[in-house]
């Protein structure tokens, strides 16, 4: 009669029937498998963590190559351009591995020591490429890139065997605080290397001496350039995860300035601090500006150690 019954639900003439078969996927069965354990994720997570020692180590022998063929402060030829690239796809594919860890975890995986080393490579590997992207100088990745594979190494040789953990509180303010400091322990690892770096060709020029190991190194300005910016990177850096840090313990319902870390953390800032503000306000230039900084480096890796092996802290990895 072309009336359709209370409740039967009404087709239209020519549509094909909705198919209602057990076999026919719905939007609950995708959201379940994003979450389960077939999702690749889950075996995307310990492919990356195989991958990416060894891309670190083909980009520290892509830069030894560089070290011993190039000009210390040339554009390369096209033959060492790989290397740089090299370097960019391990940055971006250890970006893929800390979202990919990300997802499976629910954080960003910044919570025990091993996800500290393996950010901190991270940290290192990426403040390297801004500078020399600035720079424009390469022959000193050698320098900078072996202890990246080594630290890398180290976490992907071990990370897997400490149990993930969730954050004690917010996440948020804990993977900030987190991501900020390692990124800052980055920067200053880098300006700690090139101020090393300097202080070793200053005693070989003051000696009136060169060796062919510094034949490749690029002028002590240049090395002195690079130490101040990696400096003043980390201090944002840093300071943004001092104040991140006082408001996490205060939300956690903790006592961050109770705390010998916090103000050795401090302590550690001024000094770099002041290194960088004698560097462009007063003038300071040669070995007495990098000793400044090598000394609140040194301060900042004492308060990590303090932290870790003789103090009751909240910061201390277990």
């Amino acid at each position: 009669s072309g009336l359709v019954e209370s409740g039967s639900p009404e087709v239209s003439a020519g549509a094909p029937p909705k198919d209602h078969s057990p076999n026919a996927p719905s939007l609950a069965d995708l959201v379940r498998l994003l979450e389960g354990d077939r999702f690749p994720m889950h075996f995307l997570v310990p492919l990356l963590t195989t991958m990416l020692p060894m891309l670190y180590g083909l980009s520290v022998a892509a830069y030894a190559r560089i070290y011993t063929t190039e000009p210390a402060e040339s554009g390369g030829s096209n033959s060492h351009r790989w290397g740089p690239r090299v370097l960019r796809a391990a940055v971006l594919f250890h970006l893929l591995y800390l979202i990919a860890r990300g997802w499976t975890e629910g954080h960003l995986p910044l919570v025990s020591i091993y996800d500290f080393l393996s950010a901190t490579a991270l940290a290192l590997a990426s403040v390297y490429l801004y500078l020399e992207m600035r720079q424009g100088i390469r022959t000193t990745g050698i320098f900078v890139l072996p202890l990246v594979l080594l630290i890398q190494l180290v976490a992907s040789a071990y990370g897997n065997a400490v149990p993930a953990t969730k954050p004690l509180i917010n996440p948020i303010w804990f993977e900030l605080h987190t991501l900020a400091a390692v990124l800052g322990y980055g920067a200053f690892f880098v300006s700690a290397i090139y101020g090393i770096l300097f202080l070793l060709l200053y005693r070989e020029i003051k000696a009136h001496r060169m060796s062919v190991f510094f034949t490749r190194m690029p002028p002590l300005e240049s090395l002195g350039r690079m130490n101040v910016s990696a400096s003043s990177a980390g201090l944002v850096l840093l300071a943004l995860a001092i104040l991140m840090g006082i408001g996490w313990g205060k939300a956690a319902g903790l006592h961050p300035f109770a705390d010998p870390k916090t103000w050795l953390t401090i302590a550690a800032w001024c000094m770099l601090g002041f290194a960088v503000l004698a560097y462009h306000r007063l003038g300071w230039r040669g070995p007495r500006a990098v000793y400044a900084s090598l000394a609140g480096f040194a301060t900042l890796l004492l308060s990590r150690v303090v932290t870790d092996l003789f103090v009751n802290s909240f910061h201390t990895f277990k």
